[in-house]
């Protein structure tokens, strides 16, 4: 990328287009090295058998290792930006204060871009679980809140919903790997970091942001302008349309709760660890059985499982 000015900040473009692109291509590879060089042996050195567990871990694995630096480069852009921790900082200086960003924040947003674009074309290839349609809208909705926020120098929002869902992200897929080599008590205690940080970071703070986008952008933005010369995009329309895909990936999210107390009530009255949205992925193939935890007696027994039926030996 090339400065847009002589004091090294950064305008849109169309050549980001290609920027874009070239990381969706850079992670589609390094994607796969870390699955199949690191990830996938490591688990089989641990001690995973089944093939589709050794692929499950492969992938979550992954993603708890991008959501970590992600969510970690998130919070340092926002952390030396005008909106940490202050929701006014989304509007204030509108549009020339936000036109213009730095390296690190125009670097971040782009490679965010080509994660997504290539997290849609990983969906439509991986094995589909009972939540397929939700994940789908989900990505197309995320992806076109970032292409559109880009557009019309709505980064620091951008930024802002990115580190909410990457936050509870990390805790997700670290949790599903620590379950697929059967650490039970590490899983417990990941499942209930997740679930504090998703109700805290995707519930609390999303709706903080929502309610700043209907109310605080009409104090600092008092008029509509519309002037794609001076990079200025705002208007009741385009406020309309903010909120309403942010509203949808909210529907998204508390469909998405719902089944996570599902998993809290099998783990409290069934002793019973299980992600809803897998499509039976720990049982059918694992000729070692399927372990988890029972409480029902107050004591951490294992119940081995039928490798294809769910019936107790």
């Amino acid at each position: 990328m090339i400065p847009s000015d002589p004091e090294g900040r950064y305008y849109r473009g169309a050549r980001d287009l290609y920027f874009i692109l070239h990381w969706t291509v850079v992670f589609t590879y390094i994607r796969v090295i870390v699955m199949n060089r690191l990830l996938v042996p490591f688990a089989r050195w641990y001690g995973v058998k089944s093939a589709r567990k050794l692929t499950r871990f492969g992938e979550q694995g992954w993603l708890t290792i991008y959501y970590t630096l992600s969510n970690s480069a998130g919070l340092y852009v926002m952390y030396n930006g005008p909106h940490w921790m202050n929701t006014k900082g989304f509007w204030e200086g509108y549009p020339e204060g936000h036109r213009q960003m730095t390296a690190l924040m125009k670097s971040y947003y782009l490679v965010q871009m080509g994660f997504w674009f290539q997290q849609i074309f990983v969906l439509m290839i991986e094995e589909r679980r009972k939540d397929f349609v939700a994940m789908f809208i989900h990505h197309v909705v995320t992806y076109n809140l970032l292409g559109w926020s880009l557009y019309m120098n709505f980064t620091r929002i951008g930024n802002a919903i990115l580190c909410c869902m990457d936050s509870s992200d990390i805790f997700l897929s670290g949790t599903k790997c620590l379950r697929y080599l059967k650490m039970d008590k590490l899983s417990v205690v990941g499942f209930t970091t997740f679930m504090l940080s998703w109700i805290y970071t995707r519930h609390y703070l999303y709706i903080k942001i929502m309610l700043s986008i209907i109310y605080e952008s009409r104090q600092y933005i008092s008029d509509d302008i519309w002037d794609p010369a001076k990079g200025a995009y705002y208007n009741a329309n385009v406020q309309l349309a903010f909120t309403i895909l942010l509203g949808i990936l909210q529907l998204l999210l508390i469909y998405w709760f719902a089944l996570v107390l599902r998993i809290v009530y099998r783990i409290i009255f069934l002793g019973n660890l299980e992600d809803n949205r897998s499509d039976s992925e720990d049982d059918g193939d694992d000729q070692e059985g399927t372990c988890v935890p029972d409480n029902s007696n107050g004591k951490n027994k294992r119940i081995r499982l039928i490798k294809s039926k769910n019936k107790v030996e």
